[in-house]
């Protein structure tokens, strides 16, 4: 239930000045608790009228107008707090009326929080893209807690195992994210709990119990033949170019990102006198160095020419990218689901293991600090087992 909030001023004539005027306080009574500070705000004490707490004489208009507007300001923090659902005091009311700042006792206010110190730090510690996932993150938590508590924000000792699971269902239910995704949604919430128990915002984990995994999933790549009918379908000219940017990911691994920032001072001439790419990768900062296949250097030629105002290629947003690589998977009778990603996939297998490259080396040009990681990207496809049962039968012979 509603508690009323009482808002009053006093002059503290027992701090009477050497001038004759005295400070006056505001005084704020909510739920049993009282907590009063200087207004700094000072009047004779005749010109003070203690039953109407107001001013009166000569300066009762610009004064008066003051407390008016400092006691609204105060119930306005009040409404405030009040649909956070947070834990309200009359120290917290004030704190939030002096600072105008954040209080860190709500999961809104500690992620929003986290958000700005990450947003502060775009390209020193984070990438955008790491930014933006965060704020999709916090949507969905803001339109859990609107269904679910019918509030704005909720105070952090309702966040716990119950909470967590139910915030889980809801990604998987109302929004179109995988399992994987969601799951990512959640290992993001995650960082926020555990921020919030080295501040000792809270004192226990939330999170025991409930386990974050992630699903194996079969990643989409195109086979030797797909790449032979990817090449010669006829395209539009939109097309065409799409067509002709995912190839020559599928040649060099780039990432969609990667590509988009590619420019002519990445083109160098490698340690066999032959053109290579030479880039730091854009999630990761780390270096991936690869040599340019003739099929991607036919490409990369073409584009050069052109002179591209922002980089080498005539880069759309990924998501129109993946539009058209829709249409082209259409066109091309492919029955799979291409998006940009699918090149790099392709190098890993298609382009490189099923032709004999060594997975340290795929790493490497990948710019994986873990082979591990791409031990996912690399599969392992039937043609390349065949060749390598092939020669070992010979033995057999």
């Amino acid at each position: 239930m509603k508690k009323h909030l009482l808002v009053s001023f006093l002059a503290r004539k027992s701090l009477k000045k050497k001038n004759g005027m005295v400070p006056i306080y505001c005084r704020i009574r909510y739920d049993n608790g009282i907590i009063q500070f200087n207004t700094k705000i000072d009047v004779f004490s005749e010109e003070w009228d203690s039953d109407s707490t107001r001013v009166i004489g000569n300066t009762k208009k610009t004064i008066n107008l003051q407390l008016e507007k400092m006691r609204i300001d105060l119930i306005e923090k009040y409404e405030l707090l009040y649909k956070t659902n947070v834990i309200i005091t009359a120290k917290t009311i004030l704190d939030l009326y002096k600072n105008n700042s954040l209080l860190m006792n709500s999961i809104i206010n500690v992620f929003k929080q986290h958000n700005d110190n990450m947003k502060s730090l775009i390209n020193i510690e984070y990438k955008k893209g790491s930014y933006k996932n965060y704020v999709s993150t916090i949507k969905y938590l803001k339109n859990y807690i609107k269904t679910k508590y019918n509030c704005s924000d909720i105070s952090l000792n309702k966040i716990n195992y119950d909470f967590i699971y139910n915030f889980s269902q809801y990604i998987s239910l109302n929004t179109k994210c995988s399992h994987n995704g969601m799951m990512k949604h959640i290992q993001r919430f995650k960082k926020i709990t555990n921020f919030c128990i080295k501040n000792s915002y809270i004192t226990k984990d939330p999170f025991v119990g409930f386990k974050i995994s992630f699903k194996k999933t079969n990643r989409v790549y195109i086979n030797n033949q797909e790449l032979y009918i990817l090449k010669h379908i006829k395209l539009n000219n939109s097309l065409n170019k799409v067509r002709d940017i995912f190839l020559f990911a599928c040649y060099t691994g780039l990432s969609y990102i990667d590509l988009y920032n590619l420019n002519i001072k990445n083109i160098q001439i490698g340690i066999d006198n032959l053109k290579w790419i030479f880039i730091k990768r854009q999630k990761t900062d780390i270096p991936s160095n690869v040599p340019i296949l003739p099929p991607a250097l036919i490409i990369l030629n073409k584009y050069l020419i052109q002179n591209n105002i922002n980089g080498i290629f005539p880069m759309i947003s990924n998501q129109k990218t993946n539009r058209s690589l829709k249409q082209i998977a259409h066109l091309c009778n492919f029955n799979k689901k291409l998006t940009f990603h699918s090149a790099r996939h392709t190098f890993a297998t298609t382009i490189t293991l099923t032709n004999g490259v060594p997975i340290e080396t795929v790493s490497k040009m990948l710019g994986h600090n873990n082979i591990k990681t791409t031990q996912i990207y690399a599969r392992v496809i039937d043609s390349k087992i065949s060749a390598d049962m092939l020669k070992l039968r010979q033995n057999f012979i």
